[in-house]
């Protein structure tokens, strides 16, 4: 295996707008999505050169799957700490002050919607996913691995691939369909 840095180069170029694409929806923060898109490049140049050029996606999506995954595990702890430490810091007296909720759209349900609230509502119900459903989604769907290539990266059985990727379809069946069915 013959490590090139302009292969690299390439490389890097040709799955770097897709790549970002996969982390902004699962993290739903570009900010976020670039950091680990970065931490994922950085863990994948060593990993390059003990593997063919053919396996590279692969590889390097396996590896920004993971930085996910630990974002995701972290951040789901971080929340759980906020929340409590949130919920301990309220008030015990209530402070009179009156509390206001936006007003409700007067939008008609059998009116149209633009591409822009679809594609809102598609990203809410997308994040609203199991991650594993969401990463083989977006794996199997936006970036076009085939089941075997998906159930490489996500480190399971083509079986569980499909069960996910099934599952995540029927669910944005589910709730997009009153958005596409107009």
């Amino acid at each position: 295996m013959q490590y090139d840095d302009a292969a690299l180069s390439r490389f890097f170029r040709s799955v770097r707008s897709g790549a970002l694409a996969f982390a902004t929806l699962r993290v739903r923060d570009e900010d976020v999505a670039l950091d680990l898109l970065q931490e994922a490049l950085i863990s994948f140049v060593p990993a390059a050169k003990k593997h063919d050029e053919d396996i590279w996606k692969r590889l390097f999506y396996k590896i920004l799957g993971r930085r996910i995954a630990d974002w995701q595990r972290k951040q789901f702890w971080r929340d759980r700490i906020a929340r409590i430490t949130s919920f301990s810091a309220l008030p015990l007296a209530d402070s009179g002050e009156a509390i206001e909720f936006p007003a409700g759209s007067d939008e008609q349900p059998e009116q149209s919607h633009s591409a822009t609230q679809l594609a809102e509502h598609f990203e809410t119900v997308l994040a609203s996913l199991p991650p594993r459903q969401q990463e083989a989604y977006l794996l199997r769907q936006w970036q076009a691995f085939s089941v075997a290539e998906t159930a490489a990266i996500m480190g399971c059985s083509e079986g569980s691939v499909k069960t996910h990727l099934s599952r995540a379809i029927q669910t944005l069946k589910e709730q997009l369909g009153e958005w596409i069915n107009e």
